[in-house]
């Protein structure tokens, strides 16, 4: 069985993440996968080193995400607040919409047992 090693790399570029392959005593890269998740860029690959890694241990597979920077850093802020305020606004419009009061059942008809009148004859 096959195990793999798995590499976080934080960079302030994603020219780095190549850089840094470059660098690195690799055999092969390959299956790059390139993420956007919440504005921060996430770069993973496969790289197969020169060089025995592990026993067992065929290849690492290198997670790099690019550091964010100060405007990406106050964009993220600036939607978090965007989020929670609304989302408090939302409560409080929730809080101030009259709730819909199913209308009380008005008194019903009362049943009595009449004594059952006897025919004359």
């Amino acid at each position: 069985m096959t195990r793999t090693k798995w590499m976080r790399l934080g960079v302030r570029d994603p020219a780095d993440i190549l850089r840094w392959a470059g660098g690195q005593n690799t055999r092969q890269l390959d299956d790059f996968r390139y993420r956007l998740i919440h504005g921060r860029e996430f770069v993973s690959f496969r790289m197969v080193p020169r060089y025995a890694i592990e026993i067992g241990t065929a290849d690492i597979v290198v997670v790099a995400h690019v550091h964010a920077g100060k405007l990406q850093r106050l964009v993220a802020a600036t939607r978090w607040i965007a989020r929670r305020g609304a989302r408090r606004a939302a409560g409080v419009m929730e809080m101030l919409k009259p709730r819909i009061a199913l209308p009380r059942p008005g008194p019903t008809a009362e049943l009595y047992d009449l004594p059952v009148r006897r025919a004359r004859r």
